[in-house]
């Protein structure tokens, strides 16, 4: 039985072309499923050469957690990888590198690298890397996981299905669950795809709105932790200070300058999503 690759995608014209053409290339026979939210831009016409079989997802009906279920139910194997169609794998074995990660019945879920595509800002450049890169700084989080590139285990989901009332970090919710029931995250520094966004303050400030929310029922908080202090302010700090040694040491000095401006952003999105009614702000 082949691979399969689960690709959700929406309006992803040029990258998509360049995605497919990689995943093409890859060492491990595959089945491609794609799971498409009515693409205007060419998309569809790109993935009706590469995919074994094309899904309609109707605009107004995209719920993360549903569609990841769904991709779970129409797919086939063990392992199923999903693949973002703005994840373009850097070589050949990105598949093969990927699956490498599952050596034992105890690993539920493995993500693989990103790194950021030339143009991106230096800040999100540098979250990128930190996020992910060799995974070293990977152990100082609760709890660390991306959907985009990564693969999980069927066994381990026919038990613990994606929350599909949850609106945001659904794949953060759910290896977090696998986790608390005794199973392994694994991350594959070696699988690596290139994958970077450059958020306007305004996107930034509703991506970081939407973690906030999660992370508010996702995790349990101590007083402490959930603290203005704690929560917002520390961070503030740190994330500019380590800005200020990465723009400078990369001469973006106009970087260094946006720093206060962007991380605030950051601060107010996740504050204000983290405060929404306790319990039930992702929902």
């Amino acid at each position: 039985m082949k691979q399969c690759i689960i690709m959700r995608s929406y309006n992803d014209m040029p990258l998509i072309a360049d995605t497919l053409a990689m995943v093409s290339r890859q060492t491990i026979p595959f089945d491609l499923i794609s799971l498409d939210n009515e693409s205007t831009d060419g998309t569809i016409r790109e993935i009706e050469k590469y995919a074994d079989r094309i899904v309609n997802v109707p605009k107004g009906t995209y719920v993360p957690g549903r569609v990841l279920n769904q991709g779970m139910e129409i797919s086939h194997g063990e392992f199923v990888v999903f693949l973002n169609s703005d994840c373009t794998p850097q070589n050949k074995w990105w598949l093969k590198n990927l699956l490498a990660g599952f050596t034992d019945d105890n690993v539920a879920a493995v993500f693989g690298r990103q790194i950021p595509r030339p143009d991106c800002h230096p800040i999100f450049a540098k979250d990128t890397e930190d996020t992910f890169g060799d995974g070293s700084r990977q152990k100082y989080w609760r709890h660390c996981f991306s959907m985009a590139s990564s693969a999980i285990r069927r066994s381990v989901w026919e038990k613990m299905k994606f929350d599909e009332e949850v609106r945001y970090s659904e794949d953060i919710d759910w290896t977090w669950r696998a986790r608390q029931n005794g199973y392994e995250i694994r991350y594959a520094a070696d699988s690596i795809v290139m994958h970077s966004h450059n958020y306007t303050l305004g996107q930034f400030y509703k991506r970081h709105y939407g973690e906030g929310r999660a992370e508010a029922v996702i995790f349990d908080w101590s007083p402490w932790e959930q603290s203005f202090v704690r929560y917002s302010l520390l961070p503030y700090i740190r994330q500019i200070i380590n800005d200020e040694k990465y723009c400078l040491s990369s001469f973006s000095l106009g970087a260094c300058l946006y720093s206060p401006v962007l991380r605030f952003a950051q601060l107010l999105g996740r504050r204000a999503g983290f405060k929404v009614e306790p319990g039930k702000g992702a929902r």
